[in-house]
């Protein structure tokens, strides 16, 4: 009776010492790969030599993709009770194709035992890819009978092979020894898999940084050219505006009406050329922490009707109906005139070109007690509710605003919205699409009132993001 429970108590402190074992490299096995951040073939390396401490196996190899996407395992780890922290034979760097093995890989058992008797040294070399020599000398310093291998298979697929070298033959290999493997094999799976889609994430994002890193040096090369370009440019457009405002002044004598025509619609065409360089100089200054606020008292009024002027004979051209809604009087702000004018015109200048011939734009000013706002608004082909979002970006234009005109530039309204924000203000927009737009800004008197005894001083730089 004592023998009877004396065996029972072994075996029960034996089932107990295997499963202890089997927790215990489950765990080490899991905070390998958790806490590390080697490489996926230091990984395995750890996780064999692991295994190979705790159990005694003379030789535990693990064979993985080196990505998800490969079709291929190489031996990444491998170790053994005689091998642990000493100098192993290297493996080579060669890959196992998956579709030589196919039929077996996609059988449904999980482990496989085969017996190593009529295995030559060779076969091994050309399996695992080691050298022969390396492969005899392991057989002469630990003679294998056996090995177990065990399939890691996670998500439906093979992400690697644990292979376990053992000293008796196939048929003694213990159910402990296969249940503890099947174990392991769960374990390590789930670990490659995770280690593998790291690995992944971490190429992908590398590569998304290096794309970045060109994207952003084409940028600045980009706005470097922009800048100089705009520079050349700049000085004869000036040139030729003031030219053409003194023709049209009688400065060169009597002009025909014909010639007024001309002239009048070649002035425009070439400020709207100067106000689209300003745009292009003022995003490369944006970049570059340059970008330059030159406030001043500004009356609106006179502005709005300076701008108009410009502007009424592309408006007339569409035989559209241009209008402006002012106040009596208004109460001059401070701010940046040449960039204030600009962004008047540019939304006179859009309302106009993407109205249809014969509507109406209204240009509102209006001064409340607080605040005063400026409004254009058109009968025009409208925003999309789907773009309206995007529609201040830089380099942006709705679909429907590129058919109508391709040339755009599509810094316009960024620039607005800057130039405004800087100011202190605030954009008005509302749009519905077929319908019509309204562009605008908003700002406070009381931030923008006028100091006393103002003198203009030197120009102060704006930091914008």
């Amino acid at each position: 009776m004592y023998a009877n429970v004396s065996q029972q108590m072994y075996a029960r402190n034996r089932e107990l010492a295997e499963t202890n074992k089997t927790l215990s490299l489950l765990k080490t096995i899991d905070a390998l790969v958790l806490e590390s951040h080697a490489s996926l073939k230091v990984v395995c390396q750890h996780i064999t030599d692991a295994i190979a401490q705790a159990t005694d196996y003379p030789f535990v190899g693990l064979l993985t993709r080196a990505s998800n996407s490969e079709d291929e395992m190489r031996l990444f780890g491998w170790s053994g009770k005689d091998w642990i922290g000493g100098n192993k034979p290297d493996v080579l760097n060669l890959p196992i194709h998956l579709k030589t093995y196919q039929d077996w890989l996609e059988n449904p058992a999980v482990t496989s035992t085969i017996s190593m008797k009529d295995v030559k040294p060779s076969q091994i070399s050309e399996n695992l890819h080691l050298k022969t020599t390396d492969v005899e000398r392991i057989f002469q310093s630990v003679p294998i009978k056996s090995a177990l291998i065990v399939k890691l298979r996670v998500r439906r697929r093979i992400v690697g092979l644990l292979v376990v070298g053992f000293l008796v033959d196939k048929e003694e290999i213990s159910e402990s020894d296969t249940v503890l493997l099947d174990s392991l094999g769960d374990s390590i799976g789930v670990a490659l898999d995770n280690k593998l889609l790291f690995e992944q994430n971490q190429n992908v994002l590398k590569q998304l940084k290096e794309s970045n890193n060109k994207l952003v040096a084409l940028d600045e090369a980009k706005d470097d050219f922009v800048s100089m370009a705009s520079h050349q440019l700049r000085t004869p457009l000036t040139a030729i505006k003031g030219n053409i405002s003194m023709v049209l002044d009688g400065d060169a004598g009597d002009v025909t009406d014909v010639q007024r025509k001309l002239l009048t619609q070649s002035s425009y065409s070439t400020q709207h050329m100067i106000y689209i360089i300003a745009d292009l100089l003022n995003v490369s200054r944006l970049r570059t922490g340059k970008f330059v606020i030159d406030a001043e008292p500004v009356d609106l009024v006179k502005l709005i009707a300076e701008e108009m002027e410009q502007l009424e004979f592309a408006a007339a051209s569409k035989s559209l109906k241009l209008s402006f809604k002012k106040p009596d009087k208004i109460t001059s702000i401070m701010l940046d005139n040449a960039k204030t004018r600009q962004i008047i015109m540019n939304f006179v200048d859009n309302a106009i070109y993407y109205t249809p011939a014969g509507k109406n734009i209204s240009i509102e000013l209006t001064e409340n007690k607080s605040t005063i706002e400026f409004r254009v608004i058109d009968e025009g082909i409208g925003v999309p509710k789907s773009e309206q979002h995007h529609l201040f970006t830089k380099f942006y234009r709705a679909v429907n605003a590129r058919k109508a005109r391709p040339d755009g530039t599509g810094l316009g309204l960024f620039m607005a919205k800057k130039v405004i924000i800087a100011q202190g203000g605030a954009v008005i927009f509302d749009s519905k699409e077929n319908k019509g737009s309204t562009f605008g800004f908003m700002f406070s008197k009381n931030k923008l009132a006028v100091p006393p005894n103002f003198e203009k001083k030197k120009p102060q730089i704006e930091y914008l993001s």
